[in-house]
């Protein structure tokens, strides 16, 4: 799968620097940067926000060390949990085609005041390995949105 033109030009969607050696350092299990993907809510009702449906590009990178699964947008970190977060089971994934990742969960298991579907999409060649990896960990297979519709 092509990096993304941020990536190509700035490095934008690259691991953070400051990060990289912390991350090497938890023993590094897959990983990927520069990669094209796309940020979705849905019914998200947050103390001052509200969006039904909101969907916004980004270049970015996931990671999955042996201690954590972390995720960057735009240098921006989005998801940052311990594999030994209880709430990692609250996670989902799903590949629906080899180069497609989706993680989403519910935001009110990770914030307070909050409630609706955030849903990650990344455009990756490695898709299955990151799914596996992800249920290795404890991640649940499958979409929060078809959790929270149950």
């Amino acid at each position: 799968m092509k990096k993304t033109l941020l990536y190509k030009l700035f490095r934008i969607g690259s691991i953070p620097r400051k990060v990289a050696p912390i991350l090497q350092d938890e023993g590094i299990v897959v990983y990927d940067e520069g990669i094209g993907g796309c940020f979705k809510t849905k019914n998200v009702k947050a103390p001052v926000k509200r969006y039904i449906h909101r969907s916004e590009w980004f270049s970015g990178c996931l990671v999955v060390t042996m201690k954590r699964i972390i995720c960057y947008t735009f240098w921006k970190r989005q998801i940052n949990i311990s594999v030994n977060d209880h709430r990692i089971s609250e996670l989902f994934v799903d590949a629906p085609n080899e180069q497609t990742l989706i993680i989403s969960f519910e935001s009110s298991v990770f914030r307070d005041g909050w409630q609706g579907v955030i849903e990650y999409r990344f455009k990756t060649q490695k898709a299955l390995q990151f799914q596996d990896v992800l249920t290795s960990k404890g991640v649940q297979q499958g979409s929060a949105a078809g959790k929270s519709s149950s």
